[in-house]
């Protein structure tokens, strides 16, 4: 699978960076919550392979790079915690932006897609969503006809049948056979 794109949308957790102790086998968030890693939950988190090589070669390439992520705090809050993790794992420069969408509402990073599309005049096409949760991150963006890749897990909720035109990925090192 080939696809031309000028921008990648990506989410954090367990997409970029999870926790170290249980990689893509919990979900995520536990790390913010639990009483032995939430005051230093930075310590505890890894990128998950090849990640940084691999967006230096996209954004080498030209390609735009955002960060999107759902969380449940306030916009502002989350924007500051994703810069700080960006910042810790010395990723922020690659990215063109990085924003949030409210952590309840799995539509969205869809109303945020396309507002960051309109913003620089392009077209869905041109776009790709990159993502470990099926129905926050590829069917958000499948939903208003944006392309995307879900990032193989056994800890997403899915719908109870599969579609057979899912696309997937295993990790993100993958996104530089099918973008380049």
């Amino acid at each position: 699978m080939k696809m031309k794109k000028k921008i990648v949308f990506l989410d954090g957790d367990g997409t970029l960076w999870y926790p170290s102790a249980t990689k893509r086998t919990q979900k995520p968030h536990w790390i913010y919550h639990d009483p032995e890693t939430k005051d230093n939950y930075l310590e505890h988190l890894e990128l998950t392979p090849k990640t940084k090589e691999t967006l230096e070669y996209l954004n080498k390439q030209g390609l735009l790079l955002v960060v999107l992520s759902a969380n449940p705090y306030a916009e502002d809050i989350a924007i500051k915690e994703i810069k700080e993790r960006l910042d810790h794992f010395q990723l922020i420069s690659l990215f063109y932006t990085y924003r949030s969408s409210e952590g309840s509402d799995p539509n969205g990073k869809a109303s945020i897609i396309l507002e960051i599309l309109s913003s620089l005049g392009l077209e869905k096409q041109d776009a790709l969503m990159v993502g470990d949760s099926y129905f926050y991150d590829y069917l958000a963006a499948k939903d208003i006809g944006v392309d995307a890749l879900f990032v193989e897990n056994s800890v997403s909720k899915m719908p109870d049948e599969i579609p057979q035109d899912l696309q997937s990925i295993k990790e993100i090192h993958e996104l530089v056979d099918i973008l380049t």
